[in-house]
């Protein structure tokens, strides 16, 4: 027995076990943190989610209050939220329709003491979303905390940028060559929706130096210079402000009674239609083509041309007086079209309001659309049409180039487009073509583009 008393044999051991005790304890609790964490991160990807699909419900509407797309979604923006929080497995239990969303992972039987929570808030810009889970606890009792509530917010906003100087309604906008774009001002869009919706290639290091660019697609870049960094992609499509013009133009022919082709003057100089004499040009008074030839060419009013049309290198094409006094629109019939050679000279204003003695009956009801709108192409249905607009450094555009079945070129050397906005099929930016927009002031009306992204609390 004094041999037994005085025997250290299994002291190490027992020591340790005494030691493993609390060490147990904190392996535990550690490993119901990392639980804890886990579920954190689950509920903030539920988070996310509702907010991003309750913002681009609130975006839906927003789009078609500004005349766009009407949108279709019969359900809310907080019944959307709360079914994107419900397919991340995160169900309130006091939401009835929980399990019924389309997509749900409603989990079944929690644990006892187990419950969630799912929070919307909408704004008129913007939708919060908190999700949260409250549970027992285990290990963390041993520190007097009997249940803990793991939660998540995010806030996701719809952006409304600023208004596009450029809009290409549904081809892909194209930047190649060695084309420098300036728009400081406003914007560059297109409602291409593939994944090169933005086509970057050349060394159009200057390309897109302008206050956004944006595409309900992607952008690709081929060039030596990644102008793709500048895009903003997958944004909702931007509403075309010009579309209740189409259906009244459409209308208008060489055929018109409204017209009279015996007062349109001569190819040296047509005439600009009014209420007295209901002038269109039919195509050179009868030789099919239009052409802008060799000499200046004084211009005011609204112009309507049938056939071909042609500005020649040499053409000198300006205001009859200077602006506002003077101002020009030219309008093209179904079926013609329309060239602007290198070399021309071409310095046009477009009227900052056309009345309706300018224009035939039948546009009467739009001509308030008409205002500061520089030339109109509506293209025959099913004829593809390039508009190719090339001039000389000291030409310039001041209005609005609307062709919505036409895409449109800006091509050869440098030129100067005053405050040009573009509205088109598709817009083109090649050669050594300089768009400069800079003098184009900042505005919000009209289109805008608006796209959905989750912002910092």
């Amino acid at each position: 027995m004094r041999k037994l008393r005085r025997c250290r044999r299994g002291s190490v051991a027992f020591a340790t076990v005494i030691a493993m005790v609390p060490l147990v304890g904190v392996m535990a609790l550690g490993g119901e943190a990392a639980s804890w964490y886990v579920t954190k991160q689950r509920a903030q990807s539920a988070a996310d989610t509702a907010a991003i699909s309750g913002a681009l419900r609130v975006q839906c509407t927003d789009v078609q209050s500004s005349g766009g797309q009407a949108c279709t979604d019969t359900q809310d923006a907080t019944w959307r939220a709360r079914q994107f929080a419900a397919q991340n497995a995160f169900c309130d239990g006091s939401d009835t329709n929980a399990s019924s969303y389309p997509g749900a992972k409603c989990p079944t039987g929690l644990p006892s003491g187990t419950s969630q929570q799912v929070t919307i808030a909408v704004g008129a810009s913007q939708v919060q979303a908190t999700v949260s889970q409250t549970q027992t606890t285990h290990m963390a009792r041993l520190l007097g905390l009997s249940t803990v509530t793991i939660a998540a917010t995010a806030i996701a906003r719809v952006i409304t940028l600023s208004a596009p100087c450029v809009l290409s309604l549904k081809d892909p906008l194209i930047f190649q060559g060695s084309t420098a774009v300036s728009s400081p001002n406003c914007g560059l869009a297109t409602n291409n929706t593939t994944s090169s919706a933005i086509q970057f290639t050349g060394s159009s290091a200057n390309a897109a130096n302008a206050k956004s660019l944006s595409a309900p697609g992607g952008c690709s870049n081929n060039g030596s210079a990644n102008q793709c960094s500048k895009a903003i992609t997958y944004a909702a499509a931007t509403p075309n402000p010009l579309s209740p013009l189409d259906s009244p133009m459409s209308n208008l022919s060489t055929a018109t009674t409204s017209f009279s082709s015996g007062a349109c003057g001569t190819t040296a100089q047509p005439t600009a239609y009014d209420a007295s004499h209901h002038c269109y040009n039919l195509a050179g008074n009868g030789s099919g083509k239009f052409n802008f030839g060799s000499a200046t060419y004084n211009l005011n009013g609204v112009y309507f041309f049938s056939g071909d049309v042609t500005v020649n290198g040499s053409a000198i094409l300006q205001l009859a007086c200077a602006a506002p006094a003077c101002g020009v629109t030219f309008v093209l019939l179904p079926g013609s079209t329309l060239n602007i050679n290198g070399g021309a000279k071409v310095q046009l204003t477009a009227s900052d309001s056309v009345t309706t003695a300018q224009v035939p009956p039948a546009l009467a009801s739009v001509v308030n659309l008409m205002a500061k709108l520089l030339i109109y192409d509506p293209e025959s249905t099913g004829k593809n049409q390039t508009v190719g607009i090339s001039g000389n450094s000291s030409s310039y555009f001041n209005g609005i180039v609307y062709a919505p079945k036409a895409d449109i070129t800006y091509q050869g050397s440098s030129q100067n487009y005053g405050c040009n906005m573009v509205i088109a099929m598709g817009v083109a930016f090649s050669g050594s073509s300089n768009f400069d927009n800079s003098t184009c002031p900042a505005t919000s009306a009209g289109a805008v583009t608006r796209y959905v992204r989750l912002v910092t609390q």
